[in-house]
């Protein structure tokens, strides 16, 4: 027998609106969905990301295949997404097979590995890596109200341009959902042709991943970095 409805019948059809809203527009994940009717906290975590799916699924399976015969990625970080960027593996070829699965994209530069050439840290350049970042879909809250220079006086090392795309897309194939649906990662480890920081965010209106650039000097509320956990490089 089913349970009479407890409480205002109008709160119980504003939250179910707004629950259909933040389905609709990202805010809330399938992993969140499904642990919230399981009575789990669906806040806590976040799946882990396959990342040799991830990189099938945007068809880097080689690239991948060949830095698996020698990169490792720890698995003593469950608070992390520990995540390869592998050589081979650009910033273009991301967006391409991202794509590919139907995700559609504004992009303030055609080609993004002209566009943005100066990295942090390049796996093209230096090799591939291992690096982690916390498992939040929206930017780290810490990094609020804080431009580039602001983070770069205290010593911040913040996320690259390809490891925003790689992170996104690794997210979207194990959720089908999109990071950054409230706030806008600023890829403070990156920098374009004019000295401009790129940054990262899923548009809810146009339904589109953009990637847009600031000034470094520029700052507000929803406009944050990402911290960079570097973990070691483990030899097979």
């Amino acid at each position: 027998m089913a349970r009479p409805i407890v409480g205002d019948v109008s709160a119980w059809l504003g939250a179910f609106k707004e629950f259909h809203r933040q389905c609709d527009d990202g805010s809330l994940t399938l992993c969140q969905i499904q642990a919230l009717l399981e009575h789990r906290d669906s806040f806590s975590t976040f799946p882990d990301i396959d990342w040799p799916e991830t990189h099938k699924a945007l068809g880097l399976q080689d690239e991948y295949r060949e830095a698996a015969k020698t990169l490792v990625l720890p698995t003593d970080r469950p608070d992390l997404w520990v995540m390869p960027m592998i050589k081979g593996v650009t910033s273009n070829k991301i967006v391409a097979g991202h794509k590919k699965l139907g995700v559609n994209f504004w992009l303030y530069a055609d080609d993004l590995d002209a566009a943005v050439p100066t990295h942090d840290r390049d796996a093209n350049r230096d090799g591939s890596y291992v690096v982690g970042f916390r498992r939040t879909v929206e930017a780290d809250q810490e990094n609020a109200d804080k431009s580039a220079n602001d983070l770069a006086k205290v010593g911040h090392k913040g996320i690259v341009l390809p490891e925003r795309l790689l992170l996104g897309a690794g997210f979207y194939v194990a959720t089908g959902q999109h990071l950054d649906v409230k706030t806008v990662t600023l890829c403070t480890g990156s920098r374009d042709t004019d000295g401009h920081v790129p940054s990262v965010y899923f548009n809810s209106a146009y339904r589109k991943v953009n990637v847009h650039w600031f000034a470094h000097g520029n700052r507000r509320g929803d406009l944050r970095s990402r911290s960079v956990v570097s973990l070691p490089r483990s030899p097979v």
